[in-house]
């Protein structure tokens, strides 16, 4: 996919509108920066990756079209050269910070719905999603109100 960068845009809404169909999902489109990121992104797993990043930005976008936010961090964070980021600033870090502690509640939550959607809402197949006991998931689940 390298050295067919046009075709990713082609391929990623095929799969989006196949996995928002058997998801059930009512997601509408894709980013510009979700897209821009897709296309810059160098794809060492080729199109299989690209289909398996796609089936899982639908799995948990909540949204009306895939953003950066449900792209894997390689993906999302990928920016291609360095260019306009200062000296010593790690490339995809937000400038003034970041709320770890909400990140990673925001991410621990979205995995759970994600799991849990894709186990049909049973629990203990979407422990198993996630390769958490099922009592850990239970406690994560309390935590985030699921």
């Amino acid at each position: 996919m390298r050295d067919r960068r046009d075709d990713i845009p082609l391929l990623a809404r095929h799969f989006l509108e196949r996995f928002c169909r058997t998801m059930e999902k009512p997601i509408e489109g894709i980013s510009p920066e979700a897209m821009t990121r897709l296309e810059s992104y160098d794809w060492p797993g080729n199109v299989r990756e690209l289909e398996n990043t796609m089936e899982r930005a639908v799995a948990l976008e909540t949204g009306r079209e895939i953003s950066l936010k449900v792209l894997p961090d390689r993906i999302a964070g990928y920016s291609g050269s360095s260019i306009g980021v200062p000296e010593g600033q790690a490339e995809g870090f937000p400038v003034n910070g970041v709320d770890f502690e909400k990140e990673i509640a925001a991410a621990e939550r979205r995995y759970l719905q994600a799991a849990l959607e894709k186990a049909g809402g049973v629990r203990t197949r979407a422990s198993e999603f996630l390769k958490i006991s099922y009592r850990s998931f239970r406690h994560y689940a309390k935590k985030h109100n699921l």
